[in-house]
């Protein structure tokens, strides 16, 4: 039960990636890099498996092992800028001491985490927590992961079994995607709690932002006289004015075919609105965005 559990979640990104290409021709390029990188993370999941890796053993099957697959896969799939900056970047550093600081959440620029991320995601993936802890290094309390010490990548409301309990809300890992329950009316990057600082960007055409009144803006394209239709009704933009970040949130209850690191990867608008508004977000995805 449980390799087939870990099958399917390589599987239902996939899917899911395939079907938003077909709905969002914006992210379409982005999208078809992914799906590309995902036959190589979950080979690199599947080698860590076989090999039962310690801890210590971490960062070196991740420089030795992963990160050249990744480079490969990046160089004939990726964006001819990423595969420049590869090439030209990664022949004159030490790839294992850029996934010793990406483990002990130190600084990189933005090729460097892409491929510290890239690589040794599938790997923390593929390890118990216990293991995953023992690998990595950070903060461990409500805003951060209590595997791995990272920052979350996203929230996402979980559908709930009882028609009249709201639903839970989780923040998700950028580090290594371990999911852990937060508080709905709090800023998942500096705690607060209090309303009036706490913003809430959905898209026009979604029903929950209509009905609360927060400030929306139409990202579907239609003209002005025409009705919004919404094309992320189950994703919106939680704001945070006391601390100036944001983190996209996926609300399942909304769509159930939603995966939330795929749908987070190709809500670009989203992210550009964000950032209109002055907003950074608490993470960049794998992606950059």
């Amino acid at each position: 039960m449980t390799t087939l559990l870990e099958t399917s979640k390589w599987s239902e990104r996939r899917r899911r990636s395939a079907e938003l290409v077909e709905r969002w021709a914006f992210a379409a390029e982005v999208l078809g890099f992914y799906q590309a990188l995902l036959d190589t993370q979950e080979a690199i999941f599947a080698e860590t498996r076989e090999r039962s890796l310690e801890p210590s053993q971490v960062a070196a099957f991740s420089a030795e092992f992963a990160v050249p697959r990744v480079i490969e896969t990046s160089i004939d799939r990726g964006p001819e800028r990423l595969g420049a900056a590869l090439l030209e970047r990664f022949h004159e550093v030490e790839v294992d001491e850029i996934v010793r600081r990406w483990l002990g959440d130190g600084a990189l620029s933005a090729v460097e985490r892409y491929l510290a991320r890239a690589a040794t995601g599938p790997i923390l993936e593929a390890l118990d927590q216990n293991a995953v802890s023992a690998a990595t290094e950070g903060p461990r309390d409500d805003r951060h992961c209590p595997a791995c010490g990272g920052v979350p990548q996203l929230s996402y409301f979980a559908t709930s079994a009882e028609d009249l309990v709201t639903a839970h809300r989780y923040l998700e890992c950028s580090r290594c995607a371990t999911a852990w329950p937060f508080t709905r009316m709090a800023c998942a990057s500096c705690g607060e709690e209090e309303t009036k600082n706490l913003s809430v960007f959905s898209e026009a055409g979604s029903l929950e932002a209509e009905l609360s009144g927060g400030i929306v803006k139409h990202l579907a394209g239609a003209g002005k006289d025409a009705r919004p239709v919404a094309q992320f009704p189950h994703l919106r933009v939680d704001g945070c004015q006391t601390c100036k970040h944001y983190i996209l949130n996926v609300d399942l209850s909304r769509d159930g075919r939603a995966v939330p690191v795929v749908d987070e990867l190709a809500a670009l608008p989203l992210d550009l609105y964000a950032k209109e508004l002055g907003l950074t977000k608490i993470a960049p995805n794998l992606m950059g965005f």
